[in-house]
């Protein structure tokens, strides 16, 4: 499997990053090459398009979304548009709906999103709608994703997905994403021995912030020593964040290799 960051701003988009998107390929069996996004929020699919074939949105496999916040989920506004509208619409070509997972009622608030009609088919022609249940695992070609529901005011899930490992050795590789979440014990379950943890940490423990809707950086390392995962990339951190702070405090407390994530960076698992 191979992460690419494509945005890792929290909460908002920043003058550096767009909000989270993150493009996971892999290869199955036939050596086809399968493409999903886990989350795909305000600002990201514009870069996005730099990391697809041809620059084309509608060549992925699949959008994979942790919850239904803005800073996630805001732009398969774009992709939809890209999917009735772009240019293999224009030439009469049939564009397959693409497989989405995420909360229930994505359909209906995503419709709402881009003002279509109540009474119409909303996004259903161009999303194949799938809900996350917690702990249900969901395969969409080469990747097992099991859905695990987290700390989140609102229905929140962090995405524990397994696939063909880049070693070259047949073996499998498991990324753990945690969507936004504080710490939890999901948070173990979700993270446990994972080769590579994508874990938010918006804030330092300096900062005070009601418990219970993101991860200080203390509370994401500690949550990734205790789950044993191989290495740490930090995301979901505001424009406004005292990054080197929230590194500092995920290396304080955990002791393998943690870095922040950075827009365009490849990550292989």
């Amino acid at each position: 499997m191979r992460l690419v960051v494509v945005g890792c701003s929290g909460s908002v988009p920043g003058p550096d990053s767009p909000a989270s998107c993150y493009l996971l390929e892999a290869d199955d069996d036939s050596g086809c090459t399968w493409r999903v996004v886990l989350d795909l929020g305000s600002g990201a699919a514009g870069p996005l398009q730099r990391h697809l074939p041809g620059g084309d949105l509608t060549t992925l496999d699949g959008v994979l979304l942790s919850h239904l916040h803005a800073d996630h989920c805001l732009d398969t506004t774009a992709l939809y548009v890209a999917l009735r509208y772009g240019p293999a619409a224009h030439r009469g070509e049939p564009v397959p709906p693409v497989p989405l997972w995420a909360p229930a009622d994505a359909p209906g608030r995503l419709a709402r999103a881009y003002d279509l009609p109540e009474d119409g088919p909303g996004m259903a022609e161009q999303y194949a709608f799938g809900a996350w249940v917690d702990r249900r695992p969901v395969q969409l070609g080469p990747f097992t994703v099991e859905p695990v529901l987290v700390e989140h005011p609102v229905e929140a899930y962090g995405l524990r997905v397994t696939g063909p490992s880049e070693r070259g050795d047949g073996s499998s590789a498991v990324l753990a994403y945690t969507g936004d979440t504080d710490d939890c014990p999901a948070l173990d379950h979700l993270s446990a021995d994972a080769d590579l943890l994508l874990t938010e940490a918006t804030f330092t423990d300096a900062v005070a912030v009601e418990r219970g809707v993101h991860l200080s950086g203390t509370r994401a390392g500690a949550a990734a020593a205790r789950a044993g995962a191989r290495s740490v990339l930090v995301t979901h951190l505001p424009p406004w964040a005292d990054a080197p702070g929230v590194l500092a405090e995920v290396r304080a407390a955990y002791g393998g290799p943690a870095e922040l994530a950075r827009p365009g960076a490849v990550h292989h698992l």
